[in-house]
């Protein structure tokens, strides 16, 4: 199971950096990476930025994380790149780190070598309680994507760390927003399994776990009921869906057969509501291009792919559609590792506001002037809209790419169903052909 010790460093930072690079125990150097710096210059590199910013002399001069695996569950290639996941998740692009894989000992550990000092924004990083906690949640979370075991203990100090790592992280976020919306919906428990199914989704629901989401298209899991509390605990989640006060129950009048003009009155009346819940300006717009507001088919070249629940449902959400739409548009991406590059991006500024944020708030605190407290509450008010903007542009891209997963499958599904459509109008033809020919 993966455990995580941190300890600070005071003296011989470069001592450190060569015992973690040690080629006996790296496989001779096979599995050593930086990340911001290069491994041969990294306490160079660390050095510098320190000077840079004027924090040279400083008492903690890095810090030494171990990430340990239970023996036997991964290999050096998996743990190596396990540890780069979750440098680059905590980390991100603030700080240089050295990650080395040790192989010497029966379970294969990942030393993990930081510069105290940020290379973007001259700030420390802290070590306490709560960040303590932090690195262990994040580094359960990497493991159990990867189906690896992890600890089970509960030995949190702050519980504010599961809350700001699943706050900060957008796709915790959008699992469970889909989640929640298909609890909302879902009549009974198939009718749940059913639409988590239409995203590429599974689950489990236990009494020992609650309810685990299994995201089948990208390889990973999210344990709700531990990240995010009691409300998605096994009998939780079932009366969540089984909400006998406010449920929809169905009133079943006389049974009688309906005729063809009563059917067609229905779908036109039907029709007119859908319609309604659209948005005035996208219904104008597609009247201006004679399109249909509510297709049934959506055309790509030859074959027609029929549109699912799930499909139309995204249709009507043509607000924050539009929004995804000039998201691409404006900022040219073309593919799913552009889109991938730019939302990384977007969460680099989003941790470097967050950071100025906090820094505003700690000095808010320890003033005394109230023109001061003043002033940082306008710049406060001032960073506020614009990490919401770009927390909601880091949503869109998420959804973007889980649309676009769907849509790839619903048009191989298409195209599969069109070529074997071709193949048995050619034997069609082969067959009146032979006819023919024995007539």
């Amino acid at each position: 199971m993966a455990v995580t010790q941190l300890y600070n460093r005071t003296t011989n930072l470069n001592g450190l950096i060569e015992y973690v690079m040690n080629g006996d125990k790296t496989d001779e150097m096979k599995y050593v990476s930086g990340v911001n710096c290069l491994p041969e210059t990294a306490y160079e590199e660390m050095i510098a930025t320190k000077n840079r910013f004027n924090k040279g002399k400083e008492k903690i001069i890095g810090y030494h994380l171990i990430q340990s695996f239970a023996e036997g569950e991964v290999t050096p290639e998996v743990a190596h790149e396990l540890g780069l996941e979750y440098v680059n998740e905590v980390f991100g692009k603030d700080f240089e780190v050295v990650v080395a894989t040790h192989l010497n000992t029966d379970n294969v550990h990942n030393h993990i070598v930081i510069n105290s000092v940020s290379l973007k924004t001259g700030k420390k990083f802290y070590d306490y309680h709560a960040s303590r906690d932090y690195l262990r949640i994040v580094s359960d979370c990497i493991c159990q994507y990867y189906g690896l075991s992890v600890l089970e203990d509960k030995i949190w100090k702050h519980k504010g760390a599961y809350k700001r790592f699943t706050k900060e992280n957008p796709y915790m976020q959008m699992v469970k927003s889909d989640v929640d919306r298909f609890i909302e919906k879902a009549l009974y428990e198939k009718d749940f399994k059913i639409r988590l199914e239409e995203l590429g989704y599974s689950y489990s629901n236990t009494y020992e776990q609650g309810l685990v989401i299994i995201d089948n298209t990208r390889n990973r899991k999210v344990y709700l009921q531990k990240f995010f509390g009691d409300n998605y605990s096994h009998d939780k989640v079932i009366d969540r869906i089984l909400d006998y006060e406010n449920i929809n129950i169905a009133q079943y009048g006389k049974n009688y057969k309906m005729s063809k003009e009563e059917y067609i009155k229905m779908l036109e009346i039907k029709r007119k509501n859908e319609i309604k819940k659209l948005p005035l300006l996208y219904v104008l717009f597609c009247l201006l291009l004679k399109i249909d507001p509510l297709p049934a088919k959506m055309d790509f070249g030859k074959a027609r792919v029929k549109l699912t629940k799930e499909m139309r449902i995204e249709v009507k959400y043509m607000n924050e559609l539009s929004r995804q739409a000039v998201l691409l548009s404006e900022n040219k991406i073309g593919s799913l590792d552009d889109l991938n590059t730019f939302r990384t991006k977007l969460e680099d500024e989003v941790r470097t506001l967050k950071g100025t944020r906090e820094n505003l708030q700690r000095k808010r605190r320890k003033s005394t002037k109230q023109e001061d407290i003043d002033k940082f509450d306008e710049e406060l008010k001032i960073l506020a809209p614009k990490i919401k903007q770009l927390n909601t542009d880091i949503q869109n891209c998420y959804k973007i790419e889980k649309r676009t997963i769907l849509w790839q499958k619903e048009y191989e599904k298409a195209m599969k169903k069109e070529q074997e459509r071709q193949k048995q109008n050619e034997l069609k033809q082969s067959k009146k052909k032979s006819r023919k020919y024995l007539r």
